[in-house]
């Protein structure tokens, strides 16, 4: 046997060298750690092919554009400092492009004004031309002999009928921002400030490489900002992405430390020397397999995983700690016969513990599968790591202290054990009535409250809509989806429903040319005389109409392409597969979500609605985590029943089963949702729960020897996930409360019960 445990040593040592060097190479190669809040998100399995690709292409604009505003009580200094931010966005070179400054060419501004003025007049200039022609002049004639009016840029030789004269207001009405022609900036004046716009998109790798970059970047724009007396307001998904990643980055490496500091010192008091240190061998072997295993699966490995990971020390030091507790109330102990009476016992525990997170494998959520395959080949790799190497490394230990073995007086609970069994089912029935069971996407990140308010202040400012909450239209054309556009924007206008949509910017083709008929049609020398009234040849009013006629109508496309149409293409997402194309119509200030739900016929119209989306697959993945949960059951109690009886196979798996009904009856008191990932914790208790009372059952040593054991192994594992409560992530708090509230209840069951 020892020849056979050394070549067993070996191989293991073999294996663990490869682990090494595959994670060195993964190191040395970079890009491995996972960031990105999309990869949180379940499988896609209820929208369509059009529904995604049209998300998609939502999803990479919104990602790579980064909007700041630079706010001064003085215009010409908001105007100097938002160029000095841009100065510096550009030296950074985290940036493929920014837009701070807009200068177009006059003549080529002029052209565009003049092709653009029929597909872009509004409704009501349209029905006054037609129907009243005479007022539309005369309004007309009033505005040219008025000094101090506002005009077109096109002169009036290019625009006799003064139809440009809408065009810019058309162009600029998705949002506040007017146009400085002096410098070419964006800005909005709003009471004693001026706040000028500066855009920019990121390079794609930057979304990846540059996160901390860009979050330094922001900080010094600010101080810039400040330094002036100025504000600076920013927003974009990659600065949340890049928050989240440092936030959670802290929360691991503090979680780590506080948690291995808080079990060493535990572990040193406990056991009073420093071999105590090889009991973290199983634990950094395991996290390290997890850690290749995870990424050689998956590429990469999320940081939510690796938050979620450090709260395995606690489980993972369990089985070393069943072993050499064992050591404090022993009078002969010897590391290797003890170690191969718990090697059933650790058996047991292995595959009803794999067998759960063999399950979780099977949900939508890829961050679960992650963290489900990081567990179990962490699980797998430090028992092994335990039973070979462990008792060579204490070889000749001698506790040297023997406590006293805990002894727990049940008196009191068993002598008024039915008024205490009355008052813990009241407890948990009313918990249970009061818990709630929901997730919230916005529980799954910690979004930090300063980057939401200046998001939030930014989309008041601007009136530009950052929210994920729209009509998408599919059609064959571009043709095509004008029209149903101009449908369906004119049932939300009967609707009262605020909206932003093309056809309130742009004329299909087809309309066009029936509004250039209707114009030369309806509008008669007389009613242009007022035109002559004050100079201007009626000749060349005539020929004006006479050239809208001729003048070719100008297609979407081209018309998004231009200078003016570029605050526009937000609303047009072009190809999105199945030989159609898209738009979207971004809806404000919800007035009837049933009544929107209604307009979307799901064949050509959708109603796209992320946040509400993604709560529906959340529930949908907590559903069918707690029904993997109850066939994890069976299963174990399938293999329980095998290996000790029906009654013990009840009794153990009854415990866990009893720790996780009083754990959501807490959730219950505490006012918490019962979301995933406290799902997901109540799946763990359940593991743990098992681990416990098969120990309990299997283990043979005294009965004070073994509760010892077991509360010492319950306090590293509380110690563990009690931390995951100073995460920020309302989920991971869910998840680290769960666990904890579940392992001290699992073990008061556990000593009550198991004698």
């Amino acid at each position: 046997m020892p020849r056979n445990l050394t070549a067993l040593r070996f191989l293991y040592a073999v294996f663990l060298s490869a682990v090494i060097l595959a994670f060195a190479l993964f190191v040395q190669q970079g890009n491995r750690l996972q960031t990105d809040l999309v990869a949180l998100l379940p499988q896609e399995r209820q929208w369509n092919e059009i529904q995604v690709a049209a998300d998609k292409i939502q999803e990479k604009r919104l990602n790579q554009q980064i909007i700041a505003l630079v706010g001064h009580s003085q215009a010409e200094r908001a105007f100097a400092v938002a160029a000095q931010i841009s100065g510096q966005w550009r030296a950074s070179g985290l940036f493929r492009e920014i837009s701070d400054k807009t200068q177009p060419n006059l003549t080529a501004l002029q052209h565009e004004i003049k092709r653009l003025r029929l597909a872009v007049l509004p409704q009501n200039v349209q029905n006054q031309l037609i129907t009243e022609p005479v007022l539309y002049f005369e309004q007309y004639a009033q505005q040219i002999v008025n000094p101090f009016a506002q005009t077109s840029l096109l002169p009036l030789e290019q625009d006799w009928l003064g139809l440009g004269r809408f065009v810019l207001a058309q162009s600029q009405q998705l949002s506040a921002v007017q146009w400085n022609p002096n410098n070419g900036m964006l800005y909005i004046r709003q009471q004693d400030k001026t706040w000028v716009l500066v855009r920019a998109e990121l390079h794609r790798a930057e979304l990846i490489d540059g996160q901390q970059a860009l979050l330094d970047l922001m900080e010094q724009s600010s101080q810039t900002v400040r330094q002036q007396g100025g504000a600076l307001l920013t927003a974009g998904s990659a600065l949340f992405a890049a928050a989240a990643k440092q936030q959670a980055e802290k929360e691991s490496t503090l979680m780590s430390i506080i948690g291995v500091s808080l079990t060493l010192l535990l572990l040193l008091v406990v056991f009073r020397t420093v071999r105590v240190l090889w009991l973290f061998l199983p634990i950094m072997i395991g996290m390290l397999c997890g850690i290749v295993a995870t990424i050689a699966c998956f590429g990469q490995i999320h940081i939510l995983t690796l938050v979620i990971g450090t709260s395995l020390i606690g489980v993972l030091i369990d089985f070393p700690l069943h072993w050499l507790a064992s050591a404090l109330f022993a009078q002969q102990w010897h590391p290797e016969r003890t170690m191969r009476k718990l090697r059933l016992t650790f058996l047991v525990t292995l595959l009803i513990t794999l067998l759960g997170y063999g399950l979780l494998w099977f949900t939508v959520l890829p961050v679960l599968k992650q963290t489900a395959l990081f567990s179990a080949v962490a699980l797998i790799s430090a028992i092994f790591c335990t039973l070979l190497y462990l008792p060579f490394c204490f070889q000749g230990y001698r506790p040297k202290f023997k406590p006293r073995p805990p002894r727990f007086d049940l008196t009191f609970a068993a002598k008024y054990q039915y008024a205490v069994l009355a008052v813990i089912a009241v407890f948990v029935a009313i918990g249970l009535y009061k818990s709630k069971w929901r997730d919230d996407i916005r529980q799954w990140v910690a979004m930090p409250p300063q980057m939401l308010e200046q998001a939030k202040r930014i989309g008041e400012l601007t009136g530009i809509d950052l929210g994920s909450q729209y009509f998408l239209i599919a059609a064959d054309n571009d043709e095509e989806l004008l029209e149903k556009d101009k449908q369906l924007s004119q049932r939300l206008t009967e609707l009262n429903q605020p909206h932003q949509s093309l056809s309130q910017w742009i004329q299909p083709q087809a309309r066009q040319r029936q509004l250039a008929q209707q114009i030369a049609q309806h509008i008669e020398p007389a009613d242009y005389a007022v035109l002559e009234q004050i100079g201007l040849p009626t000749e060349s009013v005539q020929k004006d109409i006479n050239a809208l006629i001729e003048q070719p109508p100008i297609s979407l496309q081209t018309a998004l392409n231009g200078s003016l149409g570029q605050g526009w293409k937000t609303l047009y997402l072009g190809e999105i597969g199945a030989g159609k194309v898209g738009g979207i119509i971004k809806v404000a200030r919800i007035q009837d979500s049933d009544a929107l739900l209604n307009l979307a016929n799901q064949q050509d119209i959708y109603w796209q609605d992320k946040p509400s989306h993604l709560n529906r697959a959340f529930q949908q993945a907590r559903d069918q985590a707690a029904w993997l949960k109850v066939l994890s059951f069976l299963f174990a109690g399938l293999l329980l029943w095998r290996l000790f009886g029906i009654k013990s196979a009840v009794k153990i798996l009854l415990i866990p089963l009893t720790a996780i009904v009083i754990t959501i009856a807490c959730f219950g008191w505490l006012n918490m949702p019962i979301s995933l990932f406290a799902m997901f914790g109540l799946l763990l208790v359940s593991a743990i729960g098992i681990d416990y009372t098969a120990y309990m059952h299997t283990a043979q040593e005294p009965l004070h020897n073994k509760r010892g054991a077991v509360l010492l192994a319950a306090t590293t594992t509380v110690i563990s996930f009690a931390l995951l409560g100073l995460s920020a992530t309302p989920a991971v708090v869910a998840f680290g409360l769960s666990v904890s509230i579940g392992v001290m209840v699992s073990v008061l069951i556990t000593f009550r019960f198991l004698r």
